[in-house]
């Protein structure tokens, strides 16, 4: 079992999956710390209510180290992870539909982009980030969040099918459909080529 000193942001998710399934405490509160801010961004996508996000996270670490023994070994921690919060919090959401707030907006991916230096070249162009980030907003909401899982958490269309609960070629076709829905957006715009470009450099 390896030591805190050995757990750092570096240290690969499986191993610190595996030593977590184990007992581990340092290795889950890394894993916690690592994922934390993701997936309450990630919730945001359900609902603003940072209250309700957080407690639902908050559920599913507890009920993660409860169950440590019992949870299964996984291929990639992330989709693991984002699947099991999803599931929790559209539980948690269900039945306070008429007292909590929905929204169908991405704010996360809204910071994503601000954050995203290649995805824009010069830090200083804050009308480009702005033009970026409301381009984005005019997307259906299910193509924003193909489009956020698949190039800003890097999950697989085979991984995004199984968490949106449809098949791999929808998923596809959602994400070209959005690309597309972009590049129609940014038709009048000079920057329409480089924001492209920076785009697909993501991906591939």
């Amino acid at each position: 079992m390896l030591l805190l000193a050995q757990f750092t942001k570096h240290t690969d998710d499986a191993i610190l999956w595996n030593c977590f399934r184990n007992g581990d405490e340092d290795a889950y509160t890394e894993l916690a710390r690592r994922y934390y801010r993701p997936l309450t961004q990630y919730g945001q996508r359900f609902t603003p209510n940072m209250q309700v996000i957080e407690d639902a996270l908050q559920d599913l670490l507890v009920h993660l180290w409860l169950h440590r023994e019992s949870v299964n070994d996984t291929p990639s921690v992330k989709f693991y992870l984002i699947k099991s919060f999803r599931n929790r919090i559209l539980k948690t959401i269900k039945p306070l539909a008429e007292e909590v707030e929905l929204t169908n907006h991405f704010d996360d991916l809204n910071t994503e982009f601000s954050r995203e230096d290649s995805m824009i070249q010069g830090e200083n162009d804050l009308a480009l980030k702005k033009q970026v980030r409301n381009v984005m907003d005019q997307l259906p909401s299910r193509q924003q969040e193909v489009i956020y899982l698949r190039f800003f958490q890097n999950l697989k269309p085979e991984e995004i099918a199984g968490l949106l609960s449809i098949n791999p070629q929808s998923v596809s076709n959602l994400i070209q459909r959005a690309l597309s829905n972009l590049r129609e957006l940014w038709t009048a715009t000079t920057s329409c080529s480089l924001f492209f470009y920076s785009f697909y450099q993501m991906l591939y």
